[in-house]
């Protein structure tokens, strides 16, 4: 480890080491004779420092972030100083052409100052939503980053349609994956009641549940929705015209799964891209109530302790899912360096992906939260071409 130094004044990064010049994401540490107040113990490999994290947040993020709001980014973002690196927090239109202006982080005072540094090795996208990330700022920021040659984690957010289609062009995923479509008029609906006689709804890109309905049918014409809350039960399928028109909605057939203590359960699996291949980082699982739609806990799920149904898995077939999945979802979006999948298991140990996600959200489980900081760590050191 060595130590650089930060101008605020000039927005000007030095170090006093007899060993420079340095590389510093993609601009350099200049020479110094004294170090400024600011300072920060970075690693130093074959001539680089750091690496230099950018992580890219909505505009309306950053005042919560300086307001102490968002403990899990700034979780994030200290280890990434523990490990040896530095990172700085901006929205989409502080990105430049040479350089990204935001906020860093300055463990020695914990807190966050306005500052400015060259373009970073990599750039960690937890932007919240997907008309930000449509948006001209965003769009602008990602091509910027791209003429650079700088990788971006992740993208985007996925469409679960877009998911399946990727999925769905490799056969050997074929057994894994469920019957999905989209579905835009009543005419649908019947059409599939009619083959699986209880679907689900879900909005293409729906998120923790929302959006999400259980349909049943209880003859050619009346059906039971069930939903988060509640349900409710239709004369007729033209009913849910609106609500079908209403936005983009897939439907899925169900599947028979295992239960544990007589209730359904899923798996939730984080996932990283590692060493050529994506790998898993942790395994969380989530059970339903007896008359629950959903096992997501937002929605009343259940958090299950990955022990009590670990001899019902098959994890070298978890293990051979994920890589397969992680290696079409990169064909299809792009670089993928982080998503979590929902994985349903059959009666006979089959595996059912249910969807996946590109930004997972904060896992319940410590161990795993943990397990994510040092992936993410090792992710960014082998994006910054060095060894983690």
């Amino acid at each position: 480890m060595l130590t650089i130094g930060y101008r605020p004044d000039t927005g000007e990064w030095v170090c006093n080491s007899p060993g420079g010049p340095y590389r510093f994401g993609s601009g350099w540490v200049a020479p110094a004779t004294v170090l400024p107040d600011l300072v920060f113990p970075v690693r130093e490999q074959d001539g680089r420092v750091g690496p230099l994290v950018g992580v890219l947040v909505s505009a309306s993020s950053l005042s919560a972030l300086l307001a102490g709001k968002k403990p899990w980014l700034e979780t994030v973002i200290r280890s990434i100083h523990k490990a040896g690196g530095i990172s700085v927090v901006s929205a989409a239109a502080g990105i430049g052409e040479k350089t990204v202006s935001g906020y860093l982080f300055v463990p020695t005072l914990h807190r966050f100052i306005e500052a400015a540094a060259p373009l970073p090795d990599v750039v960690y996208n937890r932007v919240k939503s997907r008309e930000e990330e449509e948006s001209e700022p965003f769009q602008t920021a990602a091509a910027q980053l791209s003429a650079h040659g700088v990788p971006l984690v992740n993208r985007s957010f996925f469409r679960k349609s877009d998911v399946y289609d990727a999925l769905r062009s490799d056969r050997r995923l074929w057994p894994h994956l469920l019957p999905t479509a989209p579905v835009q008029t009543a005419t649908d609906l019947r059409a599939w009641l009619r083959q699986y006689s209880c679907i689900y709804l879900k909005r293409d890109d729906g998120a923790r549940g929302m959006g999400l309905f259980r349909l049943t049918a209880l003859s050619e014409t009346e059906a039971i929705c069930e939903y988060p809350g509640g349900q409710k039960r239709f004369c007729s399928l033209d009913a849910l015209a609106s609500l079908i028109q209403s936005g983009r909605y897939i439907a899925q057939a169900l599947a028979e799964t295992d239960e544990w203590n007589g209730r359904r359960y899923d798996l939730r699996v984080l996932a990283h891209w590692h060493n050529g291949r994506h790998t898993i980082t942790g395994i969380g699982v989530r059970s339903a109530d007896v008359e629950s739609v959903t096992t997501h806990v937002f929605h009343g799920g259940t958090i299950l302790p990955y022990k009590e149904v670990k001899e019902r898995i098959d994890e070298a077939a978890l293990e051979r899912l994920i890589a397969l999945s992680g290696a079409r979802l990169g064909e299809r979006f792009g670089f993928v360096g982080e998503f979590s999948a929902d994985i349903g298991v059959g009666s006979e140990q089959q595996l059912y992906i249910y969807e996946i996600n590109a930004k997972p959200m904060v896992f319940d489980e410590p161990e795993i939260e943990a397990r994510r900081l040092e992936r993410l760590n090792q992710l960014f050191a082998e994006l910054a071409h060095r060894t983690p």
